[in-house]
């Protein structure tokens, strides 16, 4: 008998995801940009327009910040070889092993791990690494990459995309 199925559910979905993802699986119909003819589909990159999310502006306040992110974390993980080196100094100092002595380290270095996981996904949103500039005749725009079936995709020459 199975005492976890829902352990085991999940599990499933999320490989179904992972192979849906991979081999760009869709389950309706896809309408995609439609090109010209006489232009080659290789030099065309697929453009839409930047959509303001929660996330982008988390992330856009974040990135004002991150020096001083930087700096914090940085802070931390000195305090955090301060705080194993004083443990391993109590342990070398008494000659024998006391693990209570790495309790204190060991919890501040999984609490530090988990916040700089956090800091790190919301500064890096998926917008963060797919934004684009389109060179159009002076001006500049800003646009993600996405596919030809995306909403509001427009086909552009790869020579007129410059990444950030």
């Amino acid at each position: 008998m199975n005492k976890k199925p829902g352990l085991l559910m999940s599990i499933a979905i999320l490989a179904l995801i992972i192979l849906a993802g991979y081999f760009n699986l869709h389950s309706g119909e896809v309408a995609s940009v439609h090109l010209r003819a006489g232009v080659n589909p290789d030099s065309i990159l697929y453009v839409c327009p930047v959509a303001d999310s929660m996330w982008d502006s988390i992330a856009s306040i974040l990135s004002n910040l991150r020096k001083q992110i930087i700096m914090g974390i940085t802070f931390a993980v000195i305090v955090l070889a301060f705080c194993w080196g004083w443990a391993l100094y109590q342990n070398l100092l008494k000659d024998k092993f006391n693990k209570d002595a790495y309790k204190n380290s060991w919890g501040l270095t999984k609490f530090f791990f988990w916040v700089t996981i956090v800091f790190v996904l919301a500064l890096h949103t998926p917008n963060y690494f797919r934004t684009v500039t389109i060179k159009n005749h002076g001006q500049n725009s800003q646009w993600v990459l996405c596919e030809s079936f995306s909403p509001n995709a427009r086909a552009v020459s790869a020579k007129a995309v410059f990444s950030r």
